[in-house]
């Protein structure tokens, strides 16, 4: 029995061999072709992806895990990976040039061509949602487009980029929408408007924390609590060291506390306690912020590897910043701590503009560990910004591969490419720009190209492989 199974195993495709970025142009070698790159389970295969706005660093993150979703599995039991993308916000004109597109190719192409292409259930939603977004009155609640909707987006694709290819079939790949979990916060619009705009294979949930999630440095950010204030230590006391996590029960402990103070000094006194107020105000905050409860399925129940889980920061969930760290660092904790070991498979955490999250203490110390525990727990960390020098160093050292997309922004990320990639100077050329003509050129021959630096020791110039919902 064991032997049938060793052999088994051993008859497994290969797999994790992704097409991480498309075909490579490359600068000392001719010829063009596929480039792969081999996700390892030995590694944490962290990636950096950096350049300039509009560059198209959002679209090769989602081609990334749009390749690991369709070509992977993991552990013993071949499981889908687990893929949280925290979304930093939603893109108006994409919807626009989505409409304007259908619109385009309906009359040039016809309907038969267009079914065929995008299948025919996922066109006939396509053209409802293309009808919601020609209505005036639904301005401002349609039209709102994540820049990781994994489903409309991909009409986009189908546009000719030469007189025989799309950009999607110039690399064998087709239009495709992805299963999609959108978790929302304090929604600011309806959420069957969010699924209107996420596309057909979303699930949206509105989604809170659970008080049982916090502990006392939790509601000392968020509550902007003095830790050397008597009232904070009271709170302190029954909220971590007696594990009371309600409110209600916090503010009754406080009262018992000040009760036997009062008690133990021998002390009658008929005056009000300022420091049982100083409680019973920062129980009254808590309880009134919608983001918390006390029971319910809450937002680390609901995360699982069944679909792509993105967590929606933009402008459809009212969030505070100091709230979409604690959201970030709760995700990340939980994953290291709990779902590595509920489950055998791979974890990807995919952030645009991550840097944000990452700017005092407790966010350099969740990615300190992150980097230090993510190889042994198979986690894998993915992220995008325009400058290296607004990432921690922890991230900047210790990523696997570093992406640019177009160009780099900064000459000090330049000096400190060269520190770290041995070939660095000699492979990358930065393109200048003498006129505003030569900029827009410039932007028009970059987008989707740049280079790859493979376990920062290698580095190609390529052209990355495009989002199947650009």
């Amino acid at each position: 029995m064991v032997e049938a199974v060793i052999n088994a195993a051993t008859t497994l495709p290969k797999q994790r061999n992704i097409i991480l970025v498309g075909k490579a142009n490359q600068v000392d070698e001719t010829g063009s072709t596929y480039r792969y790159l081999e996700l390892t389970e030995e590694d944490a295969n962290h990636i950096v992806f950096l350049g300039p706005s509009g560059f198209r660093k959002t679209t090769a993150m989602k081609a990334l895990i749009q390749e690991i979703w369709t070509k992977t599995s993991w552990g013993r039991d071949r499981e889908k990976p687990l893929i949280v993308v925290f979304e930093a916000k939603y893109d108006r004109a994409k919807a626009q040039a989505v409409k304007n597109t259908f619109i385009t190719l309906l009359k040039e192409k016809g309907e038969k061509w267009l079914k065929d292409r995008l299948g025919e259930e996922h066109y006939k939603e396509m053209k409802f949602y293309i009808t919601l977004l020609m209505n005036p009155g639904m301005a401002g609640s349609i039209g709102l487009m994540g820049d990781f909707a994994l489903a409309w987006g991909n009409i986009l694709g189908l546009q000719k980029i030469d007189s025989r290819n799309t950009e999607l079939s110039n690399f064998g790949l087709r239009p495709e929408p992805f299963p999609m979990r959108r978790i929302v916060f304090n929604p600011t619009r309806e959420l069957h408007h969010i699924a209107y705009d996420s596309g057909p294979e979303a699930e949206i949930i509105a989604t809170k924390i659970k008080y049982s999630r916090l502990n006392f440095e939790d509601l000392a950010k968020l509550l902007n609590l003095n830790n050397y204030t008597i009232y904070s230590g009271v709170i302190k006391e029954a909220w971590d060291h007696l594990k009371i996590r309600d409110p209600d029960e916090v503010l009754h402990r406080a009262k018992e506390i000040y009760q036997e103070m009062l008690e133990f000094l021998e002390i009658e006194s008929a005056k009000p306690n300022m420091s049982l107020w100083g409680v019973k105000a920062t129980m009254e905050r808590l309880k009134n912020n919608p983001l918390f409860e006390k029971d319910g399925k809450d937002l680390i129940d609901i995360i699982d590897n069944d679909k792509i889980n993105v967590i929606d920061f933009s402008q459809n969930s009212r969030l505070t910043l100091e709230e979409k760290k604690l959201i970030f660092r709760k995700i990340i904790e939980y994953l290291m701590n709990e779902y590595a070991q509920i489950k055998e498979t791979a974890i990807f955490i995919v952030g645009d503009e991550i840097q944000k999250y990452l700017d005092d203490h407790t966010g350099r110390k969740i990615i300190s560990s992150l980097f230090r525990e993510g190889r042994s727990n198979q986690i894998n960390f993915f992220a995008a910004t325009q400058y290296l020098h607004s990432l921690p160093s922890e991230l900047v050292y210790g990523a696997t591969h570093v992406a640019i997309l177009g160009f780099l922004t900064s000459a000090d990320d330049a000096r400190l490419l060269k520190k770290l990639v041995p070939d660095f100077e000699l492979k990358y050329h930065q393109p200048l720009a003498r006129t505003p003509g030569e900029v827009e050129k410039l932007r028009r021959e970059h987008k989707g190209r740049g280079y790859i630096i493979i376990n920062k020791l290698f580095t190609e110039r390529i052209l990355f492989r495009p989002s199947q919902t650009l």
